[in-house]
């Protein structure tokens, strides 16, 4: 079957019936603001203010730096391991309702409340075991918000308007950094102590753990939850298109049915190739570029040692507001490309933004690296951010049938969060191994075994036979016949 021949069946027909017929400007406009919010709490929250909060509180205790990476990757692991383990039950339960924005609404509302009582104590495992919390109502609140698309927009503007709604999220970023940076002002809360791997090291004794300051990462956790709040209040006030069950059910019918639609799509899912190899390209790819993300400030102050001191935010704002160019490309350029090739895009951009971290700043024989290319390293992050969450939402939509989306979306999350899992703890461990063994670089070493994941996601999304312009004549998934075209 050749791609201009596609007949729509009763199953597409009835697929695609259950989706939005129009797109509302107003309405994207108010469901955008939702993505700003978790985007803000992604760059406030997780990657500027949990990791260096956790890390100085480690220290502080007298800990090492490698043993303090150690414990707070477990933490992390343990948040991503609940998503990975719940979130496709959820998004069955979800899908099954026929309702997203009130799932959306109660996580978002658990995910403010725990991040915000950090602030109310600074105490290492408070700290850890709220932000498992936080993690992981942010990773479920994602996931049905993501399931969403469909029932806001139709099929044709899809890509452009996740473009301007990732646009948009970027300024989430934009406002988290800046956020950082005011508190950390000298009369304000001031800075923080710097974190990277050249101190605290095994037996280093040239820092004193009562000398550590917190700054403002104390408050930014409680700043965050507001500054959520008021961000989101828009998104109260958008409209999806909903598909609740002719039936009413008891709570425990819909678990019931939930698992029942669980293990169908479980099936369809292992017997579909596109399926199984996007989910596995995932895997690999999210988890380097999650690692990079979640510890992006020890990495941008260890490869750009005392030359680019008090600039690591700067950098990060750099990349920042380069994805916010490259978001609005993606989306252009998704009905034309297909998330395919712009998935192995943005992969090759992640690949060579840890290429330059690894040598920024590198010292081989008598010539260094000079500090300055890392902030070619933050425009390639830029292109990698701006575009990856982007083409995983629209690889989702394709590979998965409307009534199913959030269940497919709770798979990519177990791909995701389970890669996350393992991610962290890899990373950590290839610290603590590297400075176990004197070696002088070991933030570079961690980076380095980043790249083979990269490399590895990039040939499993090769084998991906895309099915995006059928989806765009109005075939849904499964394809009848796909396979046989590449015969």
């Amino acid at each position: 079957m050749s791609n201009k021949e596609v007949i729509l069946d009763e199953k597409d027909i009835r697929e695609t019936g259950l989706e939005s017929k129009r797109s509302s400007r107003k309405n994207s406009w108010l469901w955008y603001s939702y993505d700003m919010a978790d985007t803000f709490f992604s760059q406030s929250v997780i990657s500027l203010a949990f990791t260096p909060f956790v890390l100085l509180m480690g220290v502080s205790m007298g800990w090492s730096y490698p043993l303090v990476f150690i414990v707070m990757s477990i933490f992390m692991a343990g948040s991503n391991l609940l998503i990975a383990l719940l979130g496709p039950i959820m998004g069955a339960i979800s899908d099954k309702a026929g309702k997203r924005k009130p799932a959306v609404l109660i996580s978002a509302g658990i995910m403010v409340t725990t991040t915000a009582l950090i602030t109310v104590w600074v105490n290492f495992w408070w700290a850890c075991f709220l932000f498992v919390l936080a993690n992981f109502c942010y990773q479920a609140g994602r996931m049905f918000y993501d399931a969403q698309i469909p029932f806001i927009a139709e099929t044709e503007t899809r890509g452009f308007m996740q473009a301007v709604g990732g646009a948009i999220a970027a300024f989430g970023s934009v406002i988290a950094i800046a956020v950082t940076i005011i508190i950390g002002l000298p009369g304000l809360f001031g800075p923080h102590t710097e974190v990277n791997t050249g101190i605290w090291q095994v037996g280093d004794t040239t820092i004193d753990p009562s000398s550590i300051n917190y700054g403002g990462l104390r408050y930014l956790f409680v700043i965050s939850s507001v500054i959520i709040i008021l961000i989101s209040i828009p998104y109260l006030f958008h409209k999806e298109v909903e598909n609740p069950p002719e039936e009413k059910l008891s709570a425990g019918d819909y678990v019931k049915s939930s698992l029942v639609s669980f293990k169908t799509s479980l099936k369809e899912i292992i017997s579909d190739k596109n399926s199984w190899l996007f989910f596995l390209a995932w895997f690999f790819i999210t988890d380097a570029a999650n690692t990079t993300i979640l510890y992006m400030v020890p990495v941008v102050s260890t490869v750009g040692g005392p030359k680019l001191e008090g600039m690591t935010n700067f950098v990060i704002l750099g990349g920042i507001l380069f994805s916010i160019v490259f978001g609005i490309i993606v989306g252009r350029l998704m009905n034309r490309l297909g998330p395919k090739n712009l998935f192995l895009g943005v992969a090759g951009s992640w690949f060579i933004a840890l290429v330059i971290f690894i040598l920024t700043g590198l010292q081989i024989g008598s010539v260094t690296i000079p500090v300055w290319l890392i902030w070619f390293g933050a425009i390639f992050i830029g292109i990698g951010f701006g575009g990856i969450w982007i083409v995983g939402r629209q690889f989702i939509m394709v590979l998965a049938p409307p009534s199913k989306l959030a269940q497919y979306g709770g798979f990519q999350k177990i791909a995701g969060r389970v890669s996350a899992i393992v991610s962290p703890l890899l990373f950590g461990l290839m610290i603590y191994v590297s400075q176990s063994l004197g070696l002088a670089n070991a933030m570079r070493v961690a980076l380095g075994s980043l790249l083979l994941l990269f490399t590895a996601g990039i040939i499993c999304t090769l084998f991906i036979v895309d099915p995006h312009k059928r989806y765009m004549q109005g075939e849904r998934a499964p394809y009848k016949g796909i396979y046989d075209e590449t015969k």
